[in-house]
């Protein structure tokens, strides 16, 4: 068997082992509140022990907790992932119906900030100690520092309140969409959120980049590149670039994996009805399935993407052992 493909069931097998530990620890530091169906219903009034248990036995709530995982988790492999009860509905569709409102202003954000922090590092790489170099690095140690709620309420103030230009609120307008076209109409509420996500990730991204392509371009692969005659653009945007790129796949990596967990601030600045908003209510409202899935889903897209990263790491740095 070839060493990639060893390599990749070792991982494959480390990953379903830890996602089975990161699912048992989900599911009992949620149930350690209590049943949920009891807390919910402990303020309504007139409530019968009768239609409590039916409640219970509806949502699968009427048996001891170790054997309610192992429920659970028989469901989760076919992909079920119970029923909602705020809504009433299949938790595996509301997740896959609000995620895909989170992906499209995580999705184009990330890809926007991954090309600006390519020229902004590189940039600044070249030009150190220079005022480029200062600039980029204000703008981005800015970038981390601000709040992320703060630089969303004021994006809002001013292009929404104050010039009147953008929407402050909300994935789609109710009534009139924008020219009359919903995908116009859809463009225009992502600019704000898409923003702000990508101010903060343009941040981080360009001074890893920055940081990793001044250590770079001072190797000496670099130097014999430049001595042996090779074009300079071929050698910062395609040798130098690779080298300085590979220590950010982590970080890329982190940020893929994490686009729905970090989702919450964004949506809640901005009413935007992605997953994020939906766990945060669904925490509020004690929706305790929701809230499980949600969370397992966030769990494996992050393990995911690491066992992916592990492999692009093999692949593009022949040098990295398969150990």
């Amino acid at each position: 068997m070839p060493r990639i493909a060893v390599f990749l069931a070792r991982r494959l097998m480390f990953a379903a082992v830890l996602m089975l530990g990161v699912s048992a620890t989900i599911f009992f530091l949620i149930n350690s509140i209590g049943n949920p169906i009891e807390l919910m219903m402990a303020e309504t009034p007139g409530i019968t022990g009768e239609v409590l248990d039916k409640m219970k036995a509806y949502y699968g709530l009427d048996h001891p907790p170790i054997a309610r995982y192992f429920l659970w988790l028989g469901r989760l492999l076919h992909l079920d992932f119970g029923t909602s009860i705020i809504y009433n509905q299949p938790v595996g569709s509301m997740i896959l119906q609000w995620g895909w409102q989170t992906l499209k202003i995580q999705v184009p954000a990330l890809v926007i900030a991954l090309a600006l922090s390519i020229v902004f590092g590189i940039t600044a790489a070249r030009r150190q100690h220079s005022r480029s170099d200062f600039t980029v690095m204000g703008v981005a140690l800015l970038g981390q520092s601000l709040p992320a709620f703060f630089l969303g309420v004021l994006l809002i103030l001013v292009f929404s309140y104050t010039l009147d230009w953008l929407p402050s609120y909300g994935a789609y307008s109710t009534r009139n969409p924008l020219w009359g076209s919903p995908l116009l109409d859809a463009i225009w509420h992502q600019i704000l959120p898409v923003t702000m996500l990508t101010f903060f990730n343009t941040a981080t991204l360009t001074l890893l980049m920055r940081s990793n392509m001044v250590d770079v371009l001072k190797s000496d692969f670099i130097a014999a590149m430049r001595a042996s005659g090779i074009p300079e653009r071929r050698v910062i945007y395609v040798h130098a670039l690779r080298a300085a790129f590979i220590p950010m796949l982590t970080y890329l990596g982190l940020l893929i994996g994490l686009m729905l967990g970090t989702a919450p601030v964004t949506e809640s600045v901005f009413t935007w009805p992605g997953l994020g908003y939906l766990y945060v209510s669904s925490i509020h409202q004690l929706d305790y399935p929701v809230i499980m899935g949600a969370s397992t889903v966030i769990a494996f897209m992050l393990i995911a993407t690491s066992l992916i990263t592990d492999v692009i790491y093999v692949l593009i740095d022949p040098r990295i052992s398969l150990e």
